[in-house]
């Protein structure tokens, strides 16, 4: 089993780095893989809705976006890791996360993964910033996993986080544990119990007359 965890800093081995790397050590102790890959350092275009992926089934802007839309089948979970800019998710990680699950129709034939956000801040911001990472999921098919507390850690730097946000720590570390534990319940029950089919297309009904 294989986790995706992708890290939506500028900076790649900053605090929300040192917050993936929590996780994926626990996993590590479970048996399971994590890949953790920085997103946020290129410049990246948002959706300009040409709407070629209807057809394309992939971005017509081919940068790092396809580059993870053409190894999905790789993973049985997803991770967002992102620090908090204004109050919300950073704009290149944004730019990547409407065009990713907009490319792939919110995840369309990869549903049911085990999925879960983290958001990173010096001092306010992070709720913000965690509801709107885990609304990508929300609408999805996804199974999002939470922990004792909010997954929210604090730090300036990497051993500000580790050192000081004890709470932070042991909120990560028993999200890995429940990260786990949802894995393997799907591993060892897909023969006995197949994730649910959805049989139908998206129907979309507008609003606006």
């Amino acid at each position: 089993m294989k986790v995706l965890a992708l890290n939506g800093s500028s900076h790649s081995h900053g605090v929300t780095y040192a917050a993936l790397k929590v996780v994926a050590d626990e996993l590590k102790e479970q048996g399971i893989d994590t890949e953790i890959i920085h997103v946020g350092s290129r410049p990246i275009g948002g959706c300009v809705d040409c709407r070629k992926c209807r057809t394309d089934h992939r971005c017509s802007y081919n940068d790092q976006v396809n580059e993870i839309i053409d190894r999905l089948d790789e993973f049985d979970g997803i991770i967002l890791g992102a620090p908090a800019h204004y109050m919300g998710i950073p704009g290149t990680f944004k730019a990547f996360l409407d065009r990713f699950f907009y490319a792939t129709e919110h995840l369309e034939g990869h549903t049911h993964l085990v999925c879960s956000a983290i958001t990173v801040c010096r001092r306010a911001g992070a709720i913000d910033t965690f509801h709107q990472l885990n609304n990508y999921f929300a609408c999805s098919n996804q199974v999002v996993i939470g922990s004792q507390y909010w997954n929210v850690v604090f730090g300036w730097k990497p051993d500000e986080f580790l050192e000081q946000d004890v709470e932070g720590v042991q909120t990560l570390k028993v999200l890995s544990g429940n990260i786990a534990w949802a894995l393997k319940v799907i591993d060892a029950t897909k023969d006995t119990i197949p994730h649910p089919v959805i049989k139908e297309k998206r129907t979309r009904t507008n609003f606006c007359r």
